[in-house]
């Protein structure tokens, strides 16, 4: 009996895909991955650190100011001390736990912006300020501030980014490569659903305060504003970490539907931007 090796067909050993497709393929399932890693870190990271109590968290700050607030500069202690008093009285409306406060900082800064910080303190900035048409407007700042350190979104924030990149540097050794490409699409989305719940909470800030959510939408026009002077196109929310300009303004004017401004009408703020 005699046997012979049968003749192997052409092209068994050649993959019927082309070799580019392959590999985006295997890039596309690498990305998806990291996508729901980078969730999962951040989602995690972030409910562990909202288990720190407050107390905690005041302590690593202290007096100092926190994270991204510069001293003042300005010499304008009497607005500071005005944001304060304001802050105050909208937490007593927001029914802040026992222990937590808010410190308001004055920030010496053209650009128009407010943020919360670590250790409850919330900040605005000149340009902000400057730019705000009455006490309602800066009521819907510092509430919407105050939202995110009541729900503890700074040091949540933080916790989720560091585990994220911390576990991620141990998998890939290139975490904040990976991270930056893929990741920031699930920290936009949480943003976002932050902000709104912010919002949401500041709204409901404003009509205990004043009995009435008006002239809340001007805090989004001032933004609005500002971007068209400087001929900026806001990019879709999709891709950005806070809603649509047009769409919190809309909620604002819906929310204040039954306000008539001759019965309640806005007040101006009690310390002027510019001082005589």
């Amino acid at each position: 009996m005699s046997y012979e090796n049968p003749q192997i067909p052409e092209g068994i050993n050649v993959g019927r895909d082309n070799a580019l497709i392959e590999f985006l393929r295997l890039a596309a399932g690498l990305a998806a991955v990291i996508v729901v890693l980078a969730a999962i870190l951040h989602l995690g990271g972030s409910a562990l650190a909202r288990l720190i109590p407050f107390e905690t968290e005041r302590g690593w700050v202290g007096e100092r100011n926190a994270p991204g607030i510069a001293p003042i500069t300005s010499g304008r202690g009497d607005i500071e001390s005005y944001l304060q008093e304001l802050g105050d009285r909208l937490a007593v409306e927001m029914d802040l736990p026992p222990g937590m406060d808010v410190r308001a900082r004055y920030l010496d800064l053209d650009v128009p912006n407010a943020f919360a910080s670590l250790g409850g303190q919330i900040a605005v900035t000149r340009g902000l300020y400057e730019r705000l048409p009455s006490e309602n407007a800066l009521a819907m700042v510092l509430a919407h501030e105050i939202a995110h350190v009541r729900a503890r979104d700074p040091i949540a924030g933080i916790g989720g980014s560091a585990s994220m990149l911390i576990v991620l540097s141990l998998v890939t050794g290139d975490a904040m490569r990976l991270s930056g490409a893929f990741a920031n699409l699930v920290l936009r989305g949480y943003s976002r659903r932050a902000e709104t719940s912010a919002d949401e909470r500041a709204i409901e800030a404003l009509q205990s305060l004043y009995g009435h959510a008006g002239g809340g939408d001007a805090l989004f026009e001032t933004f609005a504003r500002f971007r068209d002077e400087r001929g900026e196109t806001e990019i879709p929310s999709l891709l950005s970490t806070h809603p649509l300009d047009a769409d919190r303004i809309a909620r604002l004017r819906q929310a204040a539907a039954g306000w008539d401004a001759r019965q309640q009408p806005l007040l101006p703020l009690r310390v002027p931007a510019h001082p005589d």
